[in-house]
């Protein structure tokens, strides 16, 4: 589950991040390719980090930015433009 704001709660979705991965990378060739790649390693480190059930939602944005700025500036660029911290 990700928490959402402070009374809202939603399942976590592998498929919504890939696609908001996705998005951030098609400027890419292999943005398909790179985006399944990235997916699997920020679950992993999501996974890690892990203690209970559920998530805040900034918490998955963080990970989300750092794992794409060490993959791709630009993508990290772009995620961060559509998924500000609150």
């Amino acid at each position: 589950m990700v928490f959402k704001r402070a009374t809202s709660l939603e399942p976590f979705s592998r498929d919504k991040l890939l696609l908001s991965v996705y998005d951030s990378l098609r400027h890419r060739k292999t943005a398909l390719s790179d985006a399944e790649g990235v997916t699997n390693t920020i679950l992993g480190t999501l996974y890690k980090q892990l203690t209970d059930a559920v998530v805040d939602r900034d918490r998955v944005v963080r990970i989300v930015y750092v794992t794409l700025s060490r993959f791709d500036k630009v993508a990290a660029t772009h995620y961060q433009a559509f998924h500000p911290l609150k």
